[in-house]
């Protein structure tokens, strides 16, 4: 009977471990969207790359794959499509008036000793994580001529406990995040008349 009530509580300190994110808000808000600049008569068509990459504690970039990776890059290119500045936003290699190449980079900072310690205990002993997510977007013209660079990042912040299970469903969604970057992004673009 005691093994069973040993099991039970490993089994349910597991199960109950959570984690919560959270924005630092250090980008500020876009003040209108879709940017209210003066839309040109004819809207450009616009061709935007995404990478997305991911790093950790300093180490060496590396290029992001998987589910995570491709909701970003969907985020990026639904945000440019909403933005009602481009008669078409394709990710297909065509013809277009505007080439946009958009790095997203995620830089995860985390202190290993401590992850192992929250992991050891079954996540009784707290710990924290800050990604900071950068996306640099470079626009270029039709004959490939730079018109501009545009650097904007967002910090985002983890809490790993044990009673951090009740917060999941109010956690911050890194798509959310992407999407302000890229919205900061064509703000500022628009307003330095990049596009």
């Amino acid at each position: 009977m005691m093994g069973f009530i040993k099991h039970s509580l490993v089994l349910a300190a597991v199960l109950l471990t959570g984690c919560v994110s959270y924005s630092q808000h250090e980008l500020p808000d876009v003040k209108t969207w879709p940017p209210a600049a003066a839309t040109p008569a004819a809207k450009p068509s616009a061709f935007l790359r995404t990478t997305a990459q991911n790093q950790v504690n300093s180490g060496p970039a590396v290029a992001a794959s998987g589910a995570q990776a491709s909701a970003w890059e969907t985020s990026v290119a639904e945000t440019f499509r909403d933005s009602g500045r481009f008669a078409r936003v394709s990710t297909d290699k065509v013809e277009s008036d505007i080439y946009a190449e958009a790095t997203l980079s995620n830089n995860e900072q985390f202190s290993m000793a401590s992850a192992i310690i929250t992991g050891a205990t079954f996540f009784v002993i707290p710990s924290t994580a800050e990604n900071t997510f950068t996306l640099e977007t470079v626009f270029k013209d039709k004959d490939g001529k730079e018109l501009g660079r545009v650097q904007k990042s967002e910090s985002v912040r983890t809490w790993m406990h044990l009673v951090l299970i009740f917060g999941i469903p109010f956690q911050q969604d890194t798509r959310d995040v992407v999407q302000a970057l890229t919205r900061s992004t064509l703000e500022e673009a628009v307003q330095r008349r990049l596009l």
